[in-house]
């Protein structure tokens, strides 16, 4: 029975990394402490996880939470539950167990192997290291890149418009881009794309 009462490493060491107010900005107890978050998968995995495991790979680290029951609480934030891992209640990690692999879970992969310890698990997944920081970058960029495709089609419907606004002008008034640019100033001009290929290039050469 004596053998039971004594946590798992994996336990006790995310307990004391948690625990740790000098490493607060990276991860820390929940609001309540009945809860804690990884606030920087980044800084987490490069600093932190090397110190107290043998790897540095997050995702690792994630999956031997679930092994032990953590709950991740909500989609968009990396923060975990277990009922028995609470702030100053470092006793109740002896009533934390291990769960064991399941056919299910060794089929796709989703639980580590139980040859490995809770020490070692994760040192040599297959996973390289910072996948989740990466999958969060490519979102980004595919967030950037559709704004930038929005902002460039904006850009040429506005510049079409000066154009035609250009084009009217011109010949409402009956004066070229010289009289129009002296007008309106180079600042319109240059704004409607007027260069030696674009329209002011394009009336000039009509003039000649």
């Amino acid at each position: 029975m004596g053998q039971r009462s004594i946590p798992a490493p994996f336990l006790t060491k995310t307990y004391e990394m948690v625990d740790d107010k000098t490493s607060d900005d990276v991860i820390s107890w929940g609001e309540n402490g009945s809860t804690f978050v990884v606030w920087k998968t980044a800084e987490f995995a490069k600093d932190l996880l090397p110190k107290f495991f043998k790897h540095n790979n997050f995702s690792s680290f994630v999956r031997q939470l679930n092994t032990y029951g953590f709950r991740k609480i909500v989609p968009d934030k990396w923060e975990f539950a277990n009922d028995r891992f609470k702030k100053d209640q470092k006793d109740l990690l002896s009533g934390i167990r291990r769960r064991k692999a399941t056919l299910a879970g060794k089929a796709t992969g989703a639980v580590t192997s139980p040859s490995i310890s809770g020490d070692d698990a994760g040192s040599t997944s297959t996973s390289s290291p910072g996948s989740i920081e990466i999958a969060d970058l490519s979102g980004e960029n595919e967030k950037l890149r559709r704004d930038n495709e929005m902002l460039n089609s904006e850009l040429a419907q506005t510049k079409k418009q000066c154009e035609e606004l250009m084009g009217f002008l011109t010949a409402r008034l009956k004066v070229g881009p010289d009289e129009i640019n002296h007008i309106l100033g180079q600042g319109m001009v240059v704004a409607c794309g007027a260069h030696k290929d674009g329209w002011w290039g394009q009336e000039k050469r009509k003039m000649l």
